[in-house]
């Protein structure tokens, strides 16, 4: 083929490509979006560089599209693309931010001091983005999560300009963007955030300081309430919050072995015959990490409401989920608990969760909600309760629970098989050593102490006291004398040597 009917059918391709793009941001649901990616990653080589061509015009919608393809491609090929395309200098600022939010959202690689330092004004890149993210918010909620994800990427200056910004333009369209950077785990924007909302004199600033007061740092909830009655002086509208639907519902699932708890939210609407949907990843050592959330989903893909107590065992890829239906103002502790390890190990809280929120904090009673219920243990029966508490490991609940290290499996696999085949002694001395250090005992402590929680509401009281007296004798006892860490380890190097 000659060179110019090889560069006139590059150009065909590319032009089919961009069309293809484009007809997927009308896609309605993400499954029919990812088989667009899916064929769209299929028309060949000049998928990549189509995508590299479109970096520096992409808008938030267009560049999630493109992400989504770059998803199907040879990771190793797009991702050098990328790179190279961020370290262009005659590329933009706008063009190199969307490729390290490819890079970083879709496949996983975020940017090193060398894309990071390309950048030459990521003031700018910000606040611009910011006019694009308000002029579509209204469509496409999305669009502001990922903006706010990015923002959590940026250095406070970056973050704090926009605030200024939104800030001065006191428009109800700047509210939600300062509402969900008010939850930003970095203080000091937080509390510029609620600053400003406090000078947006509209009903919508004094609803998402009420929203905001239950959940931010403690140290500033005098600031959010300081913010929410100086609009009230200055005669903005301050409605008080409405009782919580009374058909809300929450599943939860016991801790999983790595300390993770699904929470689900669900409000049917029996108008419309669909349902308001959140599902939040706690976990007990990062926080609040995870969400998903829908505003309209068939009530059909969820499971049926049951009377409080009783647990639902659902099919998944790894076993039955179990799902203990609670309440909602159980489930709003469980996630205004978890927020203080989100600020204490400074990992954002997940950007679905800020946006929505006020689903969970729109409502009154944040500072009424019921404390944690566990069981009664008489002192005189905590040490039986330890000593028969390796049958917790019988429960379904604990069977992703672990104590897996490089240990365990050494014990299994390698030098330390020995050990392991030298019977108890062996067993008690690995108890020993992965229970050695006092944060991995406080740690399953705390997980033993929500398992027995969860327990205890669905109504399975001897196991809630065997899981608390576990816990207790954690951080009391020495490990090689709990029956439960043995079982737990016989258990862990079993898998480990199948």
């Amino acid at each position: 083929m000659p060179a110019t009917q090889k560069i006139i059918t590059r150009l065909h391709e590319r032009r089919q490509i961009e069309t293809e793009l484009r007809r997927m941001l009308a896609l309605g649901s993400e499954r029919a979006m990812r088989q667009q990616a899916q064929r769209i990653a299929a028309f060949g080589p000049e998928v990549i560089p189509t995508l590299i061509g479109n970096l520096d015009r992409a808008d938030s919608q267009m560049l999630a599209a493109m992400g989504l393809v770059a998803t199907f491609l040879d990771r190793e090929e797009v991702v050098s693309a990328l790179r190279q395309a961020v370290l262009q200098p005659q590329r933009s600022d706008q063009g190199r931010v969307a490729a390290m939010t490819i890079l970083e959202r879709f496949l996983g690689q975020p940017p090193d001091d060398t894309l990071l330092e390309s950048l030459e004004n990521p003031e700018r890149v910000a606040l611009s983005a910011l006019e694009e993210v308000l002029r579509q918010v209204d469509r496409n909620p999305v669009l502001l999560i990922e903006y706010v994800r990015g923002l959590d990427q940026q250095e406070p200056d970056v973050v704090l300009a926009v605030v200024r910004a939104l800030q001065e333009r006191r428009e109800p369209a700047c509210v939600e963007p300062l509402r969900m950077m008010a939850q930003d785990v970095r203080q000091e924007i937080a509390a510029a955030a609620l600053t400003a909302l406090g000078k947006v004199r509209l009903p919508e600033a004094a609803w998402a300081l009420q929203t905001l007061i239950p959940i931010v740092h403690p140290e500033l909830r005098p600031q959010a309430e300081r913010m929410e009655r100086k609009l009230r002086f200055a005669g903005v509208p301050v409605r008080p919050l409405p009782a919580h639907d009374p058909n809300w519902r929450a599943l939860v699932s016991p801790p999983s072995g790595l300390g993770r708890r699904e929470l689900w939210f669900i409000l049917p609407d029996r108008q419309t015959a669909r349902t308001r949907f959140l599902d939040i990843v706690l976990d007990d050592r990062a926080g609040a990490v995870e969400a998903r959330g829908q505003e309209h989903i068939s009530p059909l893909m969820l499971p049926l409401r049951r009377p409080l107590g009783q647990v639902h065992y659902l099919p998944g890829p790894e076993g039955a989920l179990l799902m203990l239906e609670t309440t909602f103002d159980l489930g709003r502790r469980w996630v205004r608990e978890t927020l203080p390890l989100n600020w204490e190990t400074q990992i954002p809280v997940t950007g679905v969760l800020r946006l929505l929120s006020p689903w969970l904090w729109g409502v009154a009673g944040a500072d009424d909600l019921p404390a944690r219920q566990l069981p009664t243990l008489p002192e005189e029966t905590r040490a039986a309760a330890v000593r028969e508490s390796a049958w917790l490991l019988s429960h379904p609940a604990l069977r992703t629970w672990t104590l897996g290290s490089n240990a365990l499996v050494q014990a299994a696999e390698g030098p330390l098989r020995r050990l392991y085949r030298s019977g108890e002694a062996g067993v008690r001395r690995l108890a020993d050593a992965l229970l050695a250090e006092e944060p991995v005992r406080r740690a399953l402590r705390r997980r033993l102490l929500t398992l027995s929680e969860w327990f205890f509401l669905a109504g399975e009281e001897g196991m809630a006291r065997l899981a608390l007296a576990t816990g207790q004798a954690i951080v009391r006892e020495s490990p090689r004398r709990i029956p439960f860490v043995l079982a737990l380890i016989r258990r862990d190097l079993e898998r480990a040597a199948d």
